[in-house]
């Protein structure tokens, strides 16, 4: 009685932190969509035109939803500076939406000015064009971990005249608070190809880490691996980490500080790519993705590394943050990564079935198509 009650109080509260959805807005035929990112001038999305960006939200959150729109809607890319001169964007023909993108997190702090006068634009601008701001992360806890409050009322600014869209319902919930005009939650879509599933242990064991490090994740990464080689004094580990060519440095340095506590160990790096991240993962027995699940900003990332893995055949070994929860079922998810491993290695038919259901789900749930109808939805576009 008392778990359904605290289940049902949980419930509740989640439903209190999240705001409804925006109401379904027309969206006038022959309008197109404009995606204000880090290009050089107003571009004309192609549909079956290959785009790319070494930045995961770029290409996820912009690229990959502008191609499947473009199916349905004249679709541009258009650069900020374009954006503040005309923020109706009369040269482009009628636009129906105006998504804000994601900027990196030290090009937001470089251009606070800016984005000051951005929020005071669109703030000052007549009703009419819908307005969203696309969030892969809770700007205002993010800024707390760097000490930088920009990012927080940049995030509130947003909050004041846009809808926001975010990848996951954890997400959602932490940033209701700025939300004034509401959230709709679309995820992020799958992006390699899928591959076949092996869940067997090589000699050395060989584990795969990928995704953005640098100053604010690395310290609790490097303790996640020397408790996990900790735990495994008697195996030889061999960790592949993949991430951006300018971090290498930290992986070095964070090899040498580890090996010398743990012979055992050994960290090589590879420069990203997804090509090197499909590569990586097939030279993997397993992957590794320990995320902070206990500050504001780590807890909120979406699904997509847990994707990844699981389109690449591998049994990934992640902490419990909301959305691996989600898929709790495919994965290894749980605070205690060397529990985890253990299991995975006295268990591989287990893993394996693990992954080839995980598999279906993802091919499904995450499929660039039905993330674009999602878009579509999200911006009130029929068809």
């Amino acid at each position: 009685m008392l778990e359904s009650i605290a289940a049902g109080a949980a419930r509740w509260l989640r439903a209190r932190r999240q705001p409804a959805a925006p109401p379904r807005r027309p969206f006038a035929q022959g309008a197109g969509v404009a995606f204000v990112v880090q290009v050089d001038a107003p571009t004309r999305v192609n549909p079956d035109e290959a785009y790319d960006s070494n930045i995961a939200s770029t290409r996820l959150r912009v690229i990959a939803p502008a191609r499947q729109l473009a199916r349905r809607v004249p679709v541009w890319l258009v650069p900020l500076e374009e954006f503040l001169r005309d923020p109706a964007l009369t040269g482009l023909g009628e636009v129906g939406a105006v998504v804000l993108g994601k900027l990196p997190t030290q090009e937001m702090l470089r251009l606070r000015a800016t984005l000051a006068e951005l929020l005071a634009r669109i703030g000052a601008r007549r009703p009419g064009t819908a307005l969203y701001a696309d969030l892969p992360d809770d700007l205002g806890a993010l800024g707390k971990a760097m000490g930088a409050p920009f990012l927080a009322e940049y995030q509130k600014g947003l909050g004041a005249c846009c809808t926001f869209i975010a990848p996951c319902r954890a997400l959602a919930e932490s940033v209701a608070r700025d939300a004034q005009r509401g959230i709709v939650v679309v995820e992020d879509p799958y992006e390699t190809p899928q591959r076949a599933v092996r869940a067997t242990a090589s000699s050395p064991l060989r584990l795969m880490w990928f995704g953005n490090l640098g100053l604010v994740n690395a310290p609790a990464l490097e303790v996640e691996l020397a408790a996990l080689a900790g735990r495994f004094r008697d195996t030889a580990l061999h960790v592949e980490m993949v991430a951006h060519e300018d971090v290498a440095h930290l992986a070095h340095a964070m090899h040498a500080r580890l090996r010398a506590a743990h012979p055992g160990l050994k960290i090589v790096f590879t420069a990203w790519s997804l090509q090197a991240t499909d590569e990586a993962l097939q030279r993997s027995d397993f992957v590794l993705i320990p995320q902070e699940f206990r500050s504001e900003w780590g807890r909120v990332k979406s699904h997509n590394r847990l994707v990844t893995a699981i389109r690449g055949g591998r049994l990934a070994i992640a902490s419990p943050i909301p959305a691996y929860r989600e898929l709790a079922d495919y994965a290894r998810i749980g605070a205690d990564l060397a529990a985890g491993l253990r299991w995975a290695l006295a268990r591989p038919e287990q893993a394996a079935a693990r992954v080839l259901a995980g598999q279906r789900h993802v091919a499904q749930r995450f499929a660039p198509e039905t993330i674009g109808r999602k878009w579509a939805a999200a911006l009130g576009i029929d068809g």
